[in-house]
């Protein structure tokens, strides 16, 4: 009756919420379409339609919702990456041999999802289960918990439930120690079969340990910062299991689900820390999975993304997070995308999605191989002064092992791109008439995974003026001495990479003094010291023809 002839605004967005909420993406982009034409439409719905479109892969229309949100979110940078996210999703697509993807034989018809290695085989969630109770949300099966013996190369046995921690409600996924003694595992928050509500009226998740004695899992016992005010899940443990990581949305986070870290002292575990912005985002981050105790596998609906959730990686740099990266394509698609398992040697796993276009509600599993690594660079050349896009600058890409170059000139977007090798360095050279020479490093030494590096390189170019000063910093002198000193020829370097880069241009150059001494003096100490600047600079190899 919400619906009826004389429409009600706020069933009409409650309707699309639901769908958006259930996973039927085709239903939801169906009502978000109405819902933005109301005129009680608000920015958050323009955005929540925007990252419907591009779930569907409708990019070009997503953009321009972005850029409604954006007109009143000015300063949401969140936001502003996916709207660039838009911008870069060809370049992303031209790599589509970075994986071979196929999927598994484990699925059934249900939704399977967020593997794990455990004993001689993975441990998968699944709603397989069809003398389960049904769950309302959805009318299937409640999620449990499977073991299935095998591997990548010979393929996976019939599952079998780990019957023990299997409730009544929703069990998984789940997280084992390196001996398989511990699970860690997500399930809904009830006591004695009745489900417990918060204070809003939802049935939060709760992450729960059992111990493995002989061939049963018992002692089930709760984690210490559970709550039934929110929600704690999706957890997973190091190798020597005395950090675990887990998703929570409880409160002081960055938006949405979190991903945070508790470390194990004195038998109990630390208090929780949030991974930070180079982890989380203002949207939902799930399904963490640490590899080898260094990288951070993790999914998110934010950072630069193909539309849902994308699979991503960082790496530690010293006490802190490197920002994420997108695994890239195919691997990740329009679609949910999450929930890894990566063998030891790094090159081969499991991923679950419901890239099944016909049935979006349901998540399957892939195992999917990482091909040769595959780099690429794509960056753009802006006014250093405006930041705006600037068409016609020659980039150069040059090897530094076998200075072979390629190059390529930009077009109105300011955009450039090239293919790069393997642990190979390269300068990144700009150049256009009237503007200075710039240039920036790129390197894939050392580099594990696949990257596409289309964020991380922004050239700027500052336009020439005629007769400007070039102020060079920090140019010291002793006390009545005109030598070059280590720190003022740090700066003068700098002025010689600038006239190598820029062969065309000319400098004059001057010196000055304090005023301790009398004119005289201080005129002569000044041109002593403007002939020493000179003749470093010729020492490097530039003509004292061009600087008087």
């Amino acid at each position: 009756k919400g619906l009826s002839k004389k429409e009600n605004a706020a069933a009409r967005i409650k309707l699309a919420e639901s769908y958006r909420k259930m996973n039927n993406l085709q239903k939801a982009e169906e009502e978000y379409a109405k819902v933005v034409l109301l005129p009680e439409a608000e920015p958050i719905h323009k955005l929540r339609y925007g990252q419907l479109l591009m779930r569907s892969g409708k990019y070009v229309v997503a953009r321009s919702y972005f850029e409604l949100y954006l007109q009143a979110n000015p300063n949401d940078q969140a936001v502003a990456k996916l709207k660039s996210s838009c911008d870069s999703i060809e370049i992303w697509q031209k790599d589509s041999a970075k994986y071979t993807i196929q999927s598994s034989s484990l699925n059934s018809g249900q939704s399977n999802f967020s593997p794990v290695w455990y004993k001689e085989g993975i441990a998968f969630t699944s709603d397989r289960n069809a003398k389960a109770k049904n769950y309302a949300w959805t009318g299937r099966p409640f999620l449990e918990m499977y073991y299935s013996k095998g591997n990548l190369e010979s393929g996976f046995a019939n599952p079998t439930p780990i019957g023990e921690i299997n409730g009544i409600y929703h069990d998984g996924p789940a997280t084992f120690s390196s001996k398989g003694d511990t699970m860690y595992f997500t399930r809904n928050n009830y006591v004695k079969k009745k489900v417990q509500k918060s204070s809003e009226d939802v049935v939060d998740l709760k992450i729960y340990r059992v111990i493995k004695k002989d061939t049963s899992w018992t002692g089930i016992t709760e984690f210490e910062y559970n709550s039934k005010e929110y929600s704690t899940g999706h957890p997973t443990l190091n190798g020597d299991g005395t950090k675990m990581y887990f998703v929570s949305d409880m409160p002081g986070g960055l938006g949405g689900t979190d991903i945070y870290m508790v470390e194990r002292m004195n038998n109990t575990w630390s208090k929780p820390v949030n991974l930070g912005p180079n982890i989380n985002t203002p949207y939902n981050e799930m399904f963490p999975m640490i590899w080898k105790d260094s990288i951070l596998y993790f999914s998110s609906e934010g950072h630069y993304n193909m539309g849902g959730l994308d699979i991503f990686y960082s790496g530690k740099d010293q006490n802190s997070w490197k920002e994420a990266r997108n695994m890239g394509y195919p691997l990740n698609t329009s679609f949910d995308d999450f929930g890894v398992a990566l063998n030891d040697s790094g090159t081969a796993g499991i991923l679950s999605s419901n890239r099944n276009a016909k049935n979006t509600m349901q998540d399957n599993l892939y195992t999917f191989t990482i091909n040769d690594l595959r780099f690429s660079l794509e960056g753009i050349a802006v006014d250093k002064t405006t930041q705006e896009p600037v068409a016609g600058v020659t980039v150069e890409l040059t090897n530094t092992i076998t200075n072979k170059k390629e190059s390529v000139i930009t077009g109105p977007d300011g955009k450039f791109y090239f293919k790069l090798n393997p642990e190979t360095s390269y300068n990144v050279v700009g150049t256009k008439d009237g503007y200075f020479t710039n240039t920036e490093p790129v390197t894939t030494i050392g580099k594990i995974r696949s990257e596409n590096m289309f964020v991380k390189l922004k050239l700027e170019l500052e336009r020439i003026i005629v007769d400007k000063p070039i102020v060079l910093k920090n140019i010291y002198y002793d006390l009545d001495k005109w030598d070059i000193r280590p720190d003022a020829a740090i700066e003068l370097n700098n002025l010689v990479q600038i006239m190598e880069e820029n062969p065309a241009i000319s400098i004059e150059l001057g010196s000055h003094t304090d005023s301790r001494a009398d004119d005289k003096y201080n005129a002569t100490l000044s041109q002593k010291r403007a002939e020493a600047a000179v003749s470093y600079i010729v020492s490097k190899g530039v003509s004292q023809s061009r600087i008087t």
